[in-house]
């Protein structure tokens, strides 16, 4: 080996090395960089030099820097927290649906429904009293203020999960854009086939992690560097080109639409998935049993004090006392019958009024008659034929129907909030595996600089012995 190829392999060793400290230089600064995965250089032997005596070597060369990084648990990490971000944002719709029920409490719906029932019986006690009629009107009309109040609070929740679907849409078109285009800038960094554009796949790598938690996603690497991205089995980007979502109202129903065609799932998962649930199912589900609840007070409660008495409603010119043509009675509806929905519901006219409209017995001219009240004094724990969730009908009270209502939302909170913690901590656990594999350690890196800074100091070495090697033949031949 002649002297100029001593100082090529020392030279070789030296860029060698100085990648080697630039690279852990590299992975130090970026220790504490989220979504940044540890950086190695593989080195490799260079092409030896064949010799009547045999091969000599010519050094060290790098083959190439590579990121460390686990397919698998990059896959594990994305699914578990797609399905932590969808349950724990279902979680959030449910108690906010039972924050507007606000029960248990002694100022919700099932209390001031009890003291509307109680105040008829207090009427029963005095049906002649001017002021337990009063209290009678006062607790009907907070009994369909309060459904009113949760009608429209159910609404402005409903509004609030479609800014929120509204934004998460646009986040995932902005992601999914940008996949694309690091794609491109994937595929053209690395067209010569020596390059791994390591800091670009991170960037990617994060952008996918981050669409994970709006929707489920599948992800296939491409022999030129770039990735193929799969939600619910649509193509959503593919090389440098991506899909866009969008949302549609419709006849009540909020549907997910891909390049502005009807999505294959309108329930992809994910935290869009359950805000479109909640949109779709867990809301509406919520206000049409509030319907069905106020339905069912304003046809009950009618159905008797419609047969009762007063003189007021006598003189309204709708009586009728005629046992052979029913129904028999003043006539009088303490609900307006044509607004029976949480949102309508209201005290009739007659009866918003004035008190006296209020029937306490079923007997024309005896005041002291006390049967309407009694019956609507008991209405509340009375026995109806209702459609609960799943449009299952059961026979069951006013008060039981709602006490029902309120426990399976509390119920479902309860599943998706514990759903969410479990698959919180799996994320949390899928996490630490992908950082036990790529994240950077300070502690091996300053180790790997100290190995690389010995070697770049001993082919230093080796340049300087043969420069003195090439010193002394220049002396000789002088």
């Amino acid at each position: 080996m002649s002297i100029n190829s001593i100082f090529n392999t020392a030279t070789l060793a030296i860029q060698a090395q100085q990648t080697a400290i630039d690279t852990a230089a590299h992975n130090i600064a970026n220790a504490g960089v989220a979504g940044y995965s540890r950086q190695v250089v593989n080195l490799q032997p260079n092409t030896p030099l064949y010799t009547p005596n045999g091969a000599i070597g010519t050094g060290v060369v790098v083959q190439d820097i590579s990121r460390v990084r686990d397919t698998m648990l990059d896959t594990n990490f994305r699914a578990q927290s797609s399905q932590a971000a969808g349950y724990s944002t279902r979680g959030d719709i449910l108690t906010s649906i039972g924050q507007v029920f606000g029960e248990p409490s002694t100022t919700g719906l099932s209390s001031t429904l009890d003291q509307f029932y109680a105040s008829w019986g207090d009427l029963a006690n005095n049906p002649t009293s001017s002021a337990a009629k009063s209290v009678v009107q006062e607790r009907g009309s907070q009994v369909a203020s309060m459904l009113n109040q949760f009608s429209t609070n159910l609404d402005q929740l409903s509004s609030n999960t479609l800014a929120d679907a509204t934004q998460k849409v646009s986040n995932t078109n902005q992601y999914t854009a940008q996949i694309a285009n690091i794609n491109k800038q994937i595929v053209a960094a690395e067209a010569d086939g020596k390059t791994t554009a390591n800091d670009l796949r991170d960037m990617r790598d994060n952008a996918i992690d981050a669409l994970s938690k709006i929707v489920p996603v599948r992800v296939i690497d491409q022999a030129n560097g770039s990735d193929t991205i799969y939600v619910a089995g649509a193509t959503v980007v593919d090389g440098s080109s991506s899909s866009t979502f969008s949302l549609q109202q419709s006849s009540g129903k909020v549907t997910l639409q891909l390049n502005g065609r009807a999505f294959s799932t309108q329930s992809p998962g994910g935290a869009l998935g359950a805000d479109l649930d909640g949109l779709n199912t867990d809301i509406p589900n919520a206000k049409s049993q509030l319907d069905t609840l106020a339905a069912g007070i304003v046809t009950s409660v009618n159905a008797i004090h419609t047969k009762g008495w007063t003189a007021a409603g006598d003189a309204a010119g709708g009586s009728n006392w005629n046992a052979s043509a029913p129904p028999t009675g003043s006539n009088i509806n303490f609900f307006d019958p044509t607004k029976t929905t949480a949102a309508s519901i209201s005290l009739s006219s007659q009866v918003a009024s004035n008190a006296s409209y209020i029937a306490a017995g079923d007997t024309q001219g005896a005041t002291g008659n006390n049967n309407v009240a009694n019956a609507l004094a008991a209405l509340g724990s009375n026995m109806t034929t209702m459609t609960k969730f799943g449009s299952t009908t059961e026979t069951t009270s006013i008060s039981e129907f709602y006490r029902d209502l309120v426990t399976r939302v509390g119920v479902a909170t309860s599943d998706a909030t514990s759903s969410a913690t479990v698959y919180q901590t799996l994320t949390q656990q899928a996490e630490t595996q992908r950082q036990s594999v790529s994240g950077v350690s300070t502690d091996e890196e300053l180790i790997s600089l100290t190995k690389s800074q010995q070697a770049y100091a001993a082919a230093a070495k080796v340049i300087t012995t043969a420069a003195s090697m090439s010193q002394t033949l220049l002396d000789m031949i002088h």
